[in-house]
């Protein structure tokens, strides 16, 4: 009995960790826009969730929620500066561009990131892309023209501003890579824990530096409880998929994990549509499925399913990895 006990319980925790997931991945892109439409202040709403952030996780790690690790030092606050500054660009600028942008076209221009990184990878790194890849790279861009080119909602402000953002996750995807190589004795939490309280004074910095301080006080002293809930949810979702993300890593496969984050995609956009409304037309929505698949496919899930597709068909299963070996 005590052992079934303990295994219906493990299953339960599993279950939640995968709910919680689902609802944290899928809604916080909605719920992040919805709070930029609450309080237009887009360093204040990323300093308020870096704060918190840092308080959370450091309230876990005392309360022993999650893995422990180390009080941060100064030397190593210094040293982790870099990655910090290379963290909180593209989130400032995401941010920046919920203000002019809609769900649909943040969705595309995280997208197009992914050919953007992919072809750093390999002129950087000398990451080589298998076919695979090289399609899905395609279908996103494809995806991405047809999007743009059908936009119902096009913001000039909005597409610099999101370029600038797929530009510097490019950046910081190649950056990150290597300072983790560096630092590999560092646990996933040290890391975001460090991000979190590391970047919180610099964002506000950027708030008196950048916002209106008083205006921004006023409208924050005035919200709505629904804005207010909005706000809070924002700052608290982010350690919720970190939390479950980690648990979910632990209980699936990593090509079940990634069809799980695959569909919080799907599952994004029918939450956006039934909450804040679609601002697409039917070519545009085209334009998006197309580019949500090619993401897809260029995952460690599409290199899954391709195989089995191989073996069906009767083809030689092609040598494939998530992570592409280097080029000789």
């Amino acid at each position: 009995m005590d052992g079934a006990g303990q295994d219906a319980r493990g299953g339960g925790s599993a279950a939640v960790a995968v709910l919680v997931y689902v609802l944290c991945s899928s809604t916080m892109l909605v719920i992040n826009k919805a709070a930029m439409n609450a309080l237009p202040f887009s360093n204040t709403v990323s300093a308020l969730q870096t704060g918190v952030g840092a308080v959370m996780l450091y309230i876990c790690r005392s309360a022993g929620a999650i893995e422990q690790f180390p009080a941060p030092t100064a030397s190593k606050v210094a040293g982790w500066s870099p990655v910090v500054m290379v963290w909180i660009v593209p989130i400032a600028l995401n941010m920046a561009a919920m203000r002019y942008l809609t769900v649909e076209t943040l969705m595309m221009f995280r997208s197009v990131t992914i050919v953007l990184v992919a072809v750093g990878d390999y002129l950087v790194l000398g990451n080589a892309l298998q076919p695979r890849q090289q399609v899905a790279c395609a279908i996103i861009s494809v995806g991405g023209i047809i999007y743009a080119s059908h936009d119902i909602s096009f913001h000039l402000v909005g597409y610099l501003l999101g370029a600038a953002y797929s530009v510097a996750m490019l950046v910081n995807s190649i950056y990150t890579k290597f300072a983790f190589n560096q630092n590999k004795s560092m646990t996933t939490w040290e890391k975001s824990f460090l991000n979190n309280l590391v970047a919180t004074p610099v964002m506000l910095v950027c708030v008196a530096a950048m916002e209106d301080v008083g205006k921004m006080q006023h409208t924050f002293v005035n919200m709505a409880p629904l804005q207010a809930t909005c706000v809070a949810l924002s700052c608290v979702m982010g350690l919720g998929i970190s939390m479950s993300g980690i648990k979910c890593r632990d209980i699936l496969s990593a090509t079940s994990f990634d069809v799980l984050g695959n569909c919080t995609k799907y599952l994004t956009l029918a939450v956006n549509a039934l909450v804040l409304g679609s601002s697409t037309n039917s070519l545009s929505l085209l334009g998006i499925l197309l580019a949500l698949t090619g993401s897809a496919l260029y995952s460690p899930a599409g290199a899954f399913i391709a195989s089995k597709f191989s073996s069906t068909t009767g083809q030689a299963k092609p040598a494939d990895s998530s992570a592409p070996k280097k080029a000789m």
